[in-house]
């Protein structure tokens, strides 16, 4: 895995309020990566919030405008093209095909939309998944990186108060 708590901490550093989309299928086993990590991420308070996204992110554009950050990190599983459990930002601009289509809507255009209706920027954490069939629960590798990001966004997030 990449240095992901110096990607992370770059991206979020000075940020007022930070809100955190996990993304994908419970039912699809990696897919899954991005949903458990803002279902752990549940306790954060004040100026950061976790919403579960699931296969149907958009879902929750409302209550993302309502919080109104000022960064927006949302965290998927994507095909990469690199070792399962590879975390890696992708920049909103590149997101086309880049992740795995398991969402009602596009990515980029949730993407687009939230960033045009808050002004917040948008940040996409890919996660690399070993597999997608159905399964329950991630493979080791999805799943150490998933401890990893939780880790490591406990430790920047975690003492925000509003």
């Amino acid at each position: 895995m990449s240095d992901i708590r110096g990607l992370l901490a770059g991206v979020l550093a000075g940020a007022g309020k930070v809100a955190v989309l996990g993304c994908g299928s419970l039912m699809r086993g990696d897919d899954a990566a991005g949903q458990l990590i803002a279902e752990r991420l549940s306790g954060l308070d004040g100026n950061a919030k976790a919403f579960c996204g699931s296969s149907a992110p958009e879902n929750f554009t409302g209550e993302i405008k309502r919080f109104c950050p000022d960064e927006l990190l949302i965290i998927d599983a994507a095909e990469l093209g690199k070792k399962p459990g590879t975390a890696e930002l992708i920049l909103p601009e590149n997101v086309t095909g880049a992740t795995f289509s398991t969402h009602m809507l596009p990515l980029k255009v949730m993407l687009d939309y939230l960033h045009r209706e808050t002004g917040c920027r948008v940040h996409l954490l890919g996660i690399q998944a070993a597999s997608l069939e159905f399964a329950d629960g991630l493979t080791p590798d999805v799943a150490a990186a998933a401890d990893t990001v939780v880790a490591v966004l406990l430790e920047i997030l975690g003492n925000r108060r509003s």
